[in-house]
């Protein structure tokens, strides 16, 4: 199976390499994401968007509603008067049932897959809007034929959005006869909290940690645990695993950073350790014993588990996982390792924090 791959660890980059290839689009253009904001870096993709639907290019976005709120009516007007076809995922309309509205209206697209030509996708956790361009991210470039499985999920967003179904009826049963093997070097995670309440991605990170062997490395920017996960950890150091858990040491939301913080002396007692980036890293991603790989959307939260759409592929491929290691190993060199003798200094008012994050965790 003939395939190429990019890793991309900041987000600047990410948005480079996705303009490049939106440029060169000639086919379609499907792109499904979470925060879509029309300000300085969100305009210039605008731009492109509108050029190629005038040009006969395909365009489909399907925006999260509450994720993209903020864009503005200006350039969605631009985007349609232009060709391009425009979806709310869950759009925030009121309803009578106010039941309904509300289970629905916590429901959030929180993928960001883009996807030219049927050839080319990226995944992993890029959105778009200038307050993420210092951002270091995990954004992950395939291209070839692999990429089929992932034009069957947008069309189902796609439709769930409202879209046609005749329109991406050919997306629905991409042929992947000619993908020989490919399941046994990949396989892709759309979780939906539409069919099933079952979390395919938790059970991924469960089985990746109760299976390692020699090492386990989590990337994300907030961290929920729950207690089978901080048993796991424990379990695999007696088994001689190194498990190594890369957090942001500020991240963005206020709340999510409380929460972390009470997990902390738990998860390293149970035998992980932590590395602290001085820089907001938004990458999901996971190694297991220089053996597997997976990059994602999805955060390590209940939400993220059990109530957002998310995305990612799990892959065997050793070069990939490899390069994966080194980017995980280069910011291990800028992090902070968590010292449990200082932690234990801080004061009250902290506390007082992580034990009131920890009052709204389930709805992280």
């Amino acid at each position: 199976m003939d395939f190429s791959y990019k890793f991309y660890r900041t987000t600047g980059d990410a948005w480079d390499a996705m303009r490049q290839t939106l440029l060169s689009a000639t086919k379609s253009i499907f792109w499904e994401v979470y925060i879509f904001i029309d300000d300085t870096v969100g305009a210039r993709f605008v731009e492109i968007l509108c050029e190629k639907a005038k040009a006969g290019v395909d365009v489909k976005l399907v925006l999260d509603s509450m994720g993209s709120f903020s864009i503005s009516s200006l350039s969605l007007a631009r985007l349609r008067g232009a060709g391009a076809e425009v979806l709310w995922y869950n759009k925030l309309h009121p309803e009578l049932h106010l039941g309904k509205w509300f289970r629905r209206i916590w429901k959030r697209n929180h993928r960001k897959v883009l996807i030219v030509d049927e050839n080319v996708a990226f995944l992993g956790g890029v959105n778009v809007s200038a307050k993420f361009g210092a951002w270091y991210d995990i954004y992950l470039r395939l291209t070839g034929k692999i990429v089929r499985p992932l034009l069957k999920g947008f069309a189902k967003t796609y439709t769930h959005s409202g879209g046609e179904k005749e329109k991406v009826r050919h997306l629905l049963h991409p042929k992947i006869t000619e993908l020989e093997g490919w399941k046994d070097r990949f396989k892709y995670f759309l979780s939906s909290p539409i069919y099933t309440r079952f979390s395919p991605l938790r059970r991924l990170y469960i089985s990746g940690l109760a299976m390692a062997k020699e090492s386990f490395n989590l990337l994300t920017p907030y961290y929920v645990p729950d207690k089978e996960f901080l048993q796991l950890i424990s379990k695999a150091k007696n088994r001689g695993v190194k498990v190594n858990l890369f957090l942001p040491a500020r991240p963005d939301y206020v709340v999510l950073d409380w929460i972390a913080r009470a997990y902390y002396e738990l998860t390293h007692k149970a035998g992980a350790n932590i590395y602290l980036l001085d820089k907001m890293n938004h990458g999901k991603a996971m190694t297991v014993d220089n053996k597997a790989g997976f990059v994602g959307s999805a955060n390590f939260t209940p939400r993220s588990f059990f109530d957002n759409e998310e995305a990612g592929v799990h892959f065997s491929d050793e070069q990939m996982v490899a390069d994966l290691n080194n980017i995980l190993e280069s910011w291990k060199e800028e992090a902070t390792p968590f010292n449990l003798e200082e932690w234990k200094k801080r004061g009250w008012r902290n506390k007082f924090k992580e034990w009131w994050g920890k009052r709204f965790e389930r709805f992280m």
